[in-house]
């Protein structure tokens, strides 16, 4: 659903979005096959199993609404605080995130179902989602509920990722997913269309009418220089070219804190290419 209007946005506009955004959580995470694929850490090591990300967002909803006075009480103390700070995911080499003792998944599940409760009934029955209400603004209690949807919505994005970083094994496809598209093939040449240089303004003007996050407000204008942007996503066989032409091995194409990352990683080519093949000969399925 497209993000609610927070001038004219109804109560029942406001429970549709986040029924839209809660259920497409669970039809995600539906994905995952048996408790492991919970518990598993990522290969990386740079964020917790899934199971923190199943309940994170549950816990955000009921940790800002108690502090906007939408709600009383907490679910369970133990889960706020457990599960209320992700990770730095800039600290790579620190091996340490992952040695937490994590409840249940139906335990899981049965926190997110009271948080659940706890969210529509804010919705059903706080002040200024009734008809003709004022805006909506990072001022008033109701900033805290819309603030949740889209953070909800952001680990969508961070929990496929990790999702598809777990063994095919842990994973099933749930029958509500929508078809694959068909694939159109590689190309062999990347084709680069050119950008004129030019002024570029950033920033979200405090008058649209939808949640941001306070680093998207302000103003700042930036003198661009002239580039070329390639006019579709890189394909496997043109990065195959950078692995084939030695890319990993040239120091030039690395940024200081990617260098290090490669080295302490080891890595030759993409996490999700596997070696097929006699070592050097660079072929992968």
């Amino acid at each position: 659903l497209v993000i609610p209007n927070l001038e004219t946005c109804t109560r029942q506009e406001a429970l549709d979005y986040f029924n839209n955004t809660w259920t497409l959580s669970e039809l995600l995470f539906s994905s995952l096959k048996g408790d492991e694929a919970f518990y598993r850490p990522p290969y990386h090591s740079l964020r917790h199993p899934l199971i923190f990300y199943y309940v994170h967002p549950a816990v955000l909803y009921v940790n800002k609404l108690r502090l906007a006075k939408l709600a009383d009480g907490s679910i369970d103390s133990k889960f706020e605080s457990l599960f209320e700070t992700g990770v730095d995911e800039m600290s790579w080499d620190d091996m340490s995130k992952n040695d937490i003792e994590w409840p249940a998944v139906d335990e899981a599940q049965a926190y997110r179902r009271k948080a659940y409760e706890l969210v529509t009934g804010v919705i059903a029955s706080a002040p200024g989602l009734e008809p003709g209400h004022p805006p909506i603004t990072e001022d008033n209690p109701l900033w805290a509920l819309f603030m949740g949807f889209e953070h909800e919505r952001i680990h969508l994005e961070t929990s496929s990722v990790l999702i598809r970083e777990l063994p095919l094994a842990l994973l099933g496809r749930p029958e509500q997913f929508p078809a694959n598209s068909v694939s159109k093939g590689g190309q062999s040449e990347q084709e680069f269309l050119a950008v004129s240089a030019g002024p570029v303004r950033i920033g979200k003007s405090p008058t649209v009418p939808t949640f941001g996050w306070d680093n998207e407000y302000g103003e700042r204008l930036v003198s661009v220089p002239a580039f070329e942007a390639g006019r579709s996503l890189v394909s496997n066989f043109q990065f195959w070219q950078f692995v084939e032409d030695g890319g990993y091995q040239n120091e030039k194409f690395w940024t200081v804190t990617g260098l290090r990352w490669k080295q302490f990683r080891n890595v030759k080519c993409p996490t999700f290419w596997v070696p097929d093949g006699p070592q050097g000969l660079n072929q992968f399925r």
